[in-house]
């Protein structure tokens, strides 16, 4: 991710600004540290895409946490434990993900206080979050996109594909929700 004249990558558990015209690293801030016994038990790879506001870049950590990094300072803003695989989407106010068992969570981006969290989807096997408009819009395996919303995480509305489970997080075309399925459908959804 391009951030002013520095490159933002993923390291193992770590954001890093990069100098884009020699490769050098310009700051590293921990969003994650390797924990457990074994080498799966301590993967702690970023997942996913990330969220950003200006200066503030967040991520999630594979399994392990959520966080969000200053990138003029190269500082840790905080980190907050999140047991998830999925990338994370954002707003001016929240930073939303999915976790492992299918709870929907918001954390405050300010702090990184949860805002609230929606258990109603739970082991459906979600993908990650897109938010469009009001909603949080997150597909399941069951070929259903569930929009929440980005307030309070309750249930806004629900839309049907071909049953077969959405096979990567929702995009943005334009203003069409779009929703690919393992049985390689497309779908453009647009929001009233």
């Amino acid at each position: 991710l391009a951030v002013d004249d520095t490159l933002v990558v993923g390291l193992a558990g770590r954001l890093a600004g990069l100098n884009p015209s020699n490769g050098s690293i310009r700051w590293e801030a921990p969003i994650a540290s390797p924990r457990g016994i074994n080498d799966v038990e301590r993967l702690v790879d970023l997942v996913g895409r990330v969220g950003r506001d200006g200066d503030m870049v967040c991520a999630r950590a594979f399994q392990a946490s959520v966080g969000c990094v200053n990138t003029v300072r190269g500082a840790l803003i905080w980190t907050k434990p999140a047991n998830g695989s999925q990338g994370i989407h954002s707003d001016d106010r929240f930073i939303f993900g999915t976790e492992s068992d299918g709870t929907v969570v918001a954390w405050r981006k300010v702090d990184g206080e949860r805002a609230w969290a929606a258990d109603n989807l739970r082991y459906r096997h979600l993908t990650a979050p897109l938010v469009i408009g009001r909603s949080v819009a997150v597909g399941d395996s069951s070929g259903l996109v569930h929009l929440l919303s980005r307030e309070n995480g309750s249930a806004l509305n629900r839309l049907t594909t071909d049953g077969s489970a959405i096979a990567a997080p929702p995009t943005l075309a334009g203003n069409a929700l779009i929703a690919v399925t393992r049985n390689g459908a497309v779908y453009g959804f647009v929001p009233e």
